[in-house]
């Protein structure tokens, strides 16, 4: 798909091109970021519904879909379980610790997974992953570490963008829009 793959350079449509595996923060990512508690307590999230649309053509392509997340939520674990992704870990302190650990469990290499993130935890895995990508709305020192910056911001479709290029440099996204 051109049209998706000349947003970006040669190396990002390269290194997208190798990955078998995309991994991501939740808060901040896949939500907007914003964490509001009603007044009995219940947290609340906004998701979009663009990223859970594509995990399953993630999926059906054989890409390993899954959250590496610092912070535990009962919303979280709901959402995870609805969009049906291979693993969702929470609480994680040692994300990169995490991140080689999953690399080893799935055999992969790092150099073929992304991993998406937007903050200062984030960091070190973005030195491990083939693909590190970061939403558009992350502080400058964040970007400067990322492979990619996507357009958009926190919980409006960061996974869909990442995903997107992953599939169409893959070759699989005329395939599916055809399918």
């Amino acid at each position: 798909m051109k049209q998706i793959l000349s947003r970006y350079t040669k190396d990002q449509v390269k290194k997208a091109g190798a990955i078998k595996a995309i991994f991501f923060d939740i808060d901040g990512v896949l939500s907007d970021g914003r964490i509001i508690y009603d007044e009995t307590g219940k947290e609340l999230k906004n998701f979009n519904v663009k990223d859970g649309q594509i995990i399953s053509y993630l999926k059906r392509e054989g890409i390993i879909v899954g959250a590496i997340s610092g912070r535990e939520s009962a919303t979280t674990t709901k959402r995870c379980a609805e969009l049906k992704i291979d693993f969702c870990h929470q609480g994680i302190v040692d994300k990169a610790q995490a991140f080689e650990k999953l690399a080893k469990h799935y055999q992969l290499k790092n150099k073929e997974i992304a991993f998406i993130g937007d903050d200062i935890n984030d960091l070190p895995v973005f030195k491990l992953a083939g693909l590190s990508a970061c939403p558009a709305d992350t502080f400058d020192y964040i970007k400067e570490k990322a492979v990619l910056v996507t357009a958009v911001k926190g919980g409006k479709g960061v996974l869909r963008e990442v995903a997107d290029l992953v599939l169409a440099a893959r070759g699989a996204m005329e395939k599916i829009i055809e399918g």
